[in-house]
C-alpha cells in the first residue's frame, strides 16, 4: 500500500512499508534494533530508509556510529507516519467488526432431562420478546451448570430442582412425572406400573450424584424407605451407560422426562418404562438466573420472560416430591 505525501512542489507516493521502517528506526534509535524488531537485516533496512529519504528529497536521520537521531524533517514526519501505520494496521479489525454478527448472545444452560418442548418454548419466547438476541443452549448436568451460572459463564439455565444457591433466583417452568426404567425379564413384563417396594431385590443404577446432589439425596432417602438398598453409581454423566446396565442385568433406574437425554438413551433397548404406584415422584425444571446479571439483557427483563413462561405453562405450582 502507498500513502500520498504532499511536498512543497509535488505529490510523492510513499510505500507504507517504508513508513513502517521509518517509524521502527525512529523509535528504536539504531538500525540494528529496528532490524531485529522488523525481522530483517540491518543493511537492507538502511537502504530502504535511504530510498524513502530520496523520495522525499530530504534527510530524516542524522547517522552516528552507534545510533541515529531525527532531523527536523524526521521529527515532523514521525507523528504522521505513526498515524498512517496504525490506521493501516487497524483495517483487518475494522473489516472483521463490519462483517461479524454483532447480535448479543444469551447463553442458557440446559440440564439433561429438560424436555425438548420446554427448550423450544424458551427459545420461542425470547425470539418473540427480544428478537435482537441470539439464544445459545449449552447442555450439561444441573450442578455444573449452576456453578457456571454463578460464575457468570451463563446468563441463565434450565435446571432440575430443588435449587438453593446464593445470588440465584428461580421460577418453576415444568414438572415431570418420574417413572421407573427396568429391564425385561425381571418380573414386570406386561405391566404398566410398579411399586417402589417391589424393586427391593434390584439394584438402583444412576450417574454420578454430583450431577444434581440435592435430587439424588432425595431419591436415595426415598428408595431406602421402600427397601431398595443396593446401588450402582456409574463414574460419569453418561446416560448411555445406564441403558446398558438396566438392559443387561438386575437393575433399574428412574426416568424424569419422556424426551430427555435419559429416556432417549433407552430407546431401542429391552427396557420397559413403568409408572410408579403409591408415590408422587416428580422432577421439577426451574429457570434460574443471577440477581445481579449484567449479560445480554437486564435481570428484570430476563425474569419477566421466565415468569411469563411459568404463567403460560400453568405447571409451576405443582409441588415436587
Amino acid at each position: 500500500m502507498t500513502a500520498t505525501v504532499r511536498s512543497a512542489t509535488n505529490l510523492i507516493r510513499v510505500d507504507m512499508l517504508h513508513l513502517r521502517y521509518f517509524v521502527a528506526v525512529a523509535e528504536e534509535g539504531t538500525f540494528a534494533r529496528a532490524a531485529q524488531r522488523l525481522h530483517m537485516a540491518a543493511s537492507p533496512l538502511s537502504q530502504r530508509i535511504k530510498y524513502l529519504e530520496n523520495s522525499l528529497g530530504t534527510a530524516l536521520f542524522v547517522r552516528a556510529h552507534h545510533h541515529v537521531d531525527l532531523t527536523a524533517a524526521g521529527h515532523a514526519l514521525l507523528p504522521q507516519a505513526r498515524d498512517l501505520v496504525e490506521r493501516f494496521d487497524a483495517i483487518p479489525r475494522l473489516i472483521e467488526l463490519a462483517t461479524a454478527d454483532l447480535s448479543p448472545t444469551l447463553d442458557v444452560g440446559v440440564a439433561s432431562d429438560v424436555t425438548s418442548e420446554l427448550r423450544t418454548r424458551v427459545h420461542d419466547e425470547f425470539a418473540r420478546s427480544h428478537p435482537e438476541l441470539v439464544v445459545t443452549f449449552h447442555p450439561g448436568a444441573t450442578e455444573p451448570l449452576l456453578q457456571s451460572l454463578q460464575a457468570g459463564r451463563l446468563d441463565a439455565a434450565l435446571l432440575h430442582g430443588p435449587i438453593v444457591a446464593r445470588g440465584i433466583e428461580t421460577v418453576r417452568l415444568h414438572t415431570a412425572v418420574v417413572k421407573v426404567a427396568v429391564g425385561r425379564g425381571n418380573g414386570f413384563d406386561g405391566r404398566s406400573s410398579v411399586r417402589l417396594d417391589e424393586l427391593a431385590h434390584l439394584t438402583f443404577v444412576s450417574i454420578e450424584h454430583d450431577a444434581a446432589p440435592a435430587i439424588y439425596r432425595g431419591i436415595d432417602e426415598l428408595l431406602r424407605r421402600h427397601g431398595v438398598h443396593k446401588r450402582i453409581i456409574l463414574p460419569d454423566h453418561n446416560f448411555g451407560g445406564l441403558a446398558h446396565v438396566v438392559a443387561g442385568g438386575r437393575a433399574f433406574s428412574l426416568v424424569g422426562s419422556p424426551t430427555g437425554a435419559m429416556a432417549k438413551a433407552f430407546v431401542g433397548e429391552p427396557i420397559d418404562v413403568l409408572d410408579v404406584e403409591g408415590t408422587r415422584l416428580r422432577l421439577p425444571t426451574l429457570a434460574a438466573w443471577r440477581y445481579d446479571t449484567d449479560g445480554a439483557i437486564p435481570t428484570g427483563a430476563l425474569a419477566d420472560v421466565f415468569r411469563t413462561l411459568a404463567r403460560r405453562t400453568g405447571r409451576n405450582t405443582e409441588p415436587p416430591v
